[in-house]
């Protein structure tokens, strides 16, 4: 056998164990994982802290949840604005002034707009708080009263500056944001409500999902809510590692394929579950990511790695929203488990871009 056709033979073999055991990991992982059906006259909240994370998470999901005759409700928190990179490669300069990220924010401001329109063909309720990035979880364990907000090192404000933001003005403080999030709870009932896991690698995920809870148990617990059973589900955006192919040179067409949570994901007493997707559920979300251009130029492969047959989320229990402390408690005792990495915006955006500079402080 000469040298060529031995090379070749022995990367078909790797290809096919490797493609075997791809298939057997995928199998075990459908077994242990419920399906998860929508509803008809689902009244369905997705909350994001970056513009994106709705599309990423739950773009399938609001697909269905329309076709079953129900309404979608989305919140993206913050405006996204302190994407340093990416903003250097935009404007072509390295000294950045503290308008260069209000005008990036904007556009990823408008980016949503744009993504709830072409969802929902003008049926989406979204909301967008315009907060600064890297300042949800700074709001929940330092900043929580309107008298200390936290002031952005990227925008200088310590309040919303956006002038199509929600509360344009409101100061950036913890007990502000769990107030707004409870006052849209009881607004729109949800009977679903998708958020980040507390378990994510990423400060302004991990604290939207710990403000997610919070404000579902504020909102469980007044008077003649007992009767209220939403449906909570928490989704993974960044985590070490995965999803396959989020690391790559270029984007890998995983469409007609699914996505399941990684393994090493605490389960924490939690049952995992994953949304089917039709072909056309997928493509409208390939399309949705696609209207999200400053993220698609600067980051294509991690968009088109969460664009596959399913989506999949930890259903987390109702009880798991008492107290914040509780939640705090699990969340720290969970990550000690697994990583001694302290969660900072850094960590995940190098693993994105590798030269990526933003910090949570």
């Amino acid at each position: 056998m000469k040298i060529a056709d031995f090379t070749w033979h022995y990367k078909l073999t790797v290809f096919t164990l490797f493609t075997c055991l791809n298939l057997v990991t995928t199998t075990l992982q459908a077994q242990s994982t419920q399906n998860f059906e929508v509803g008809y006259g689902e009244r369905l909240l997705v909350l994001a802290p970056h513009p994106d994370d709705e599309a990423l998470s739950a773009a399938g999901m609001i697909q269905q949840v329309f076709e079953r005759g129900g309404s979608v409700r989305t919140v993206v928190v913050t405006a996204g604005d302190a994407y340093v990179d990416a903003i250097e490669a935009a404007t072509g300069r390295t000294h950045l002034k503290p308008k260069d990220f209000l005008n990036y924010g904007e556009e990823r401001l408008d980016e949503s707009r744009n993504v709830a329109r072409f969802l929902g063909h003008r049926f989406i309720h979204l909301d967008l708080l315009g907060f600064s990035d890297g300042s949800i979880y700074e709001m929940l364990v330092t900043h929580w009263q309107r008298k200390h907000p936290d002031k952005s090192d990227y925008t200088g404000f310590n309040h919303v500056p956006y002038r199509e933001a929600e509360d344009k003005g409101i100061a950036q403080d913890g007990e502000d944001l769990r107030n707004e999030l409870v006052a849209i709870l009881k607004d729109t009932k949800p009977t679903i409500i998708v958020f980040p896991d507390v378990m994510e690698d990423d400060s302004d995920h991990a604290g939207l999902g710990m403000f997610a809870l919070l404000a579902v148990n504020d909102w469980l617990e007044h008077p003649g809510n007992a009767h209220l059973d939403p449906r909570l589900l928490a989704y993974l955006i960044h985590w070490p590692h995965w999803p396959p192919g989020s690391d790559a040179d270029k984007p890998i067409d995983h469409s007609e394929l699914p996505l399941f949570l990684p393994d090493n994901l605490p389960l924490r007493g939690h049952q995992r579950s994953c949304l089917n997707l039709s072909k056309h559920d997928t493509e409208i979300k390939k399309q949705a990511l696609a209207l999200y251009k400053t993220q698609e130029n600067f980051m294509a492969p991690f968009l088109s790695a969460f664009v596959h047959t399913n989506e999949c989320f930890t259903q987390v229990k109702a009880a798991d929203t008492n107290g914040i402390e509780n939640v705090v408690k699990q969340w720290q005792h969970a990550r000690k488990s697994f990583s001694s990495r302290p969660i900072t915006r850094l960590n995940v955006l190098n693993t994105i871009r590798p030269k990526t500079r933003i910090t949570a402080n």
